[in-house]
């Protein structure tokens, strides 16, 4: 982290991919697809009841952790929908579109409770790794639903098993996983209410295109001894 070499990533070409793929879990477990899916494969036709299955959304509060590129783009959506927005960030002071408030991480366990979707899309480092744990998603409403497309390491996977067999929380959309690939005899395949993808968040088209026109433009502006595009913050990590 001393060594004077200057890191650049490739931050924010995944926005809109990353943040549909947030709101297709969403949207998913609005609609009660975690319940009709394994009722699919069993070709059990087995409606919920009127009443129940679903989450209004124009009633609910989305909890964004983490409303860097991916997390604004995913409030612009959510808010769209009609649902409350909160954000968590530890840089930003503004506040993007569609969030209704912004707080700093420290207020994380204050705002748990009021969330009916908690969706992290924060990176992995020192201070965000085990974030969500036991004692964390205690915190969160029993029909609350957890969202992870940042990194697997932010979250405890037994903790979040443990809390889908119990009802601790009532559901839990996962890209990103402690261990990757996810073993095939890893509980969380089995739990109760969950919905995997296998770290695919960010598919979609002109990937390369915008990795190239980062590169070039980088190259550009290393040869004339301009700043650099996407600096790395090594002590943190992204």
């Amino acid at each position: 982290m001393q060594h004077p070499v200057v890191v650049t990533n490739f931050r924010g070409f995944f926005n809109e991919h990353i943040a549909a793929h947030i709101m297709a879990f969403v949207l998913a477990f609005a609609r009660g697809l975690h319940y009709y899916i394994p009722r699919q494969l069993r070709r059990e036709w087995q409606p919920e009841q009127l009443d129940t299955g679903t989450v209004y959304l124009p009633e609910s509060t989305a909890l964004i952790v983490g409303v860097g590129g991916i997390g604004a783009e995913t409030a612009r959506l959510a808010a769209a929908f009609g649902m409350r927005v909160i954000g968590i960030d530890a840089r930003r002071e503004d506040r993007p579109a569609g969030v209704a408030e912004l707080h700093k991480p420290e207020s994380l366990d204050r705002l748990l409770p009021q969330a009916d979707f908690v969706i992290l899309t924060v990176p992995h480092t020192p201070q965000t790794e085990g974030m969500m744990n036991a004692a964390r998603f205690r915190l969160m409403k029993r029909s609350a639903f957890f969202i992870n497309i940042g990194r697997g390491m932010t979250t405890r996977l037994a903790d979040l098993d443990r809390a889908l067999r119990d009802g601790v929380i009532a559901g839990a959309g996962l890209d990103v996983f402690e261990i990757e690939p996810l073993p095939a005899g890893h509980p969380i395949w089995t739990a109760p209410n969950v919905l995997l993808t296998p770290h695919t968040a960010g598919y979609g088209p002109y990937l390369d295109d915008r990795r190239l026109e980062i590169i070039v433009d980088n190259a550009r502006r290393f040869a004339d001894g301009g700043p650099l595009r996407n600096v790395v913050d090594k002590a943190n990590w992204f």
